[in-house]
């Protein structure tokens, strides 16, 4: 199943072309979730300021598992980001969730993905995973992961839920020696066939940009929580020495 997005400025909607401006109004406050909008109110978020409007960044729908589907945005406002996720009700749009950061951070094109949880059938028990990332500026890569699942949890609704997200680096922590750390924040990739991580290890001394006690490498797990709930953490890692100009490549780029 692809993902079907675009960047920037224009949405075809119904036949045309919608551009980024101030118009009718829009579901920016998450006191919204679980109300209608319609097509246009989803992407041209009502601004406070005329004169600083609301700018759509990412747009992108996906087919969910009972043969519906999502509407997900990221729009911005200077240094302002909100994203949203919607399911499409009949010509309308109810808002599942939105996510506003506080101009200390952007969020990153969001990624959809079919998995299943360790241990189950992937041809039987594959979960919609929504990833989320949120990138704090001048941190190089320290990043917040926002991941929702679309389940049923045994019904027939679709429900938008949160997947509980353990960070690589934070269950790496108890095997860091004296004087280790891990300064910025993990890469982590989701995708339909395997959830991986990489970050680095500074020691003490060493320059922000170069980091030289290692790089760690690995795998995360999805797994079924005894609530129903699912949780992401780290399965399997690899500690080796750190690749300074891979290092540079992806931090920067």
């Amino acid at each position: 199943m692809n993902l079907k997005s675009f960047f920037c400025l224009t949405l075809v909607l119904s036949g045309g072309l919608i551009r980024c401006s101030s118009a009718p109004s829009g579901a920016l406050d998450k006191s919204s979730e679980g109300k209608l909008f319609s097509n246009k109110q989803a992407v041209w978020l009502k601004s406070d300021e005329q004169s600083w409007p609301w700018q759509l960044v990412y747009a992108s729908t996906e087919d969910t598992w009972n043969e519906n589907n999502l509407f997900i945005t990221v729009h911005r406002r200077g240094e302002v980001y909100t994203a949203a996720i919607y399911l499409k009700t009949g010509d309308n749009y109810k808002l599942l969730k939105r996510l506003t950061t506080e101009g200390l951070s952007c969020f990153l094109k969001p990624k959809l993905i079919w998995i299943a949880p360790k241990g189950e059938s992937r041809e039987q028990h594959r979960e919609q995973l929504i990833q989320i990332t949120e990138l704090f500026y001048g941190t190089g890569c320290q990043k917040d992961e926002h991941v929702f699942t679309t389940s049923s949890k045994g019904g027939h609704d679709l429900k938008l839920d949160e997947v509980e997200f353990v960070s690589a680096s934070e269950t790496f922590r108890k095997n860091l020696a004296k004087g280790e750390g891990v300064w910025k924040g993990v890469n982590s990739v989701l995708n339909d066939d395997k959830l991986i991580f990489d970050f680095c290890i500074w020691k003490d001394g060493d320059a922000n940009c170069c980091p030289t006690a290692g790089e760690v490498v690995g795998t995360y797990k999805l797994e079924r929580k005894t609530d129903g709930g699912l949780r992401i953490s780290m399965d399997s890692f690899k500690r080796k020495p750190v690749d300074s100009a891979n290092y540079y490549f992806k931090e920067f780029y």
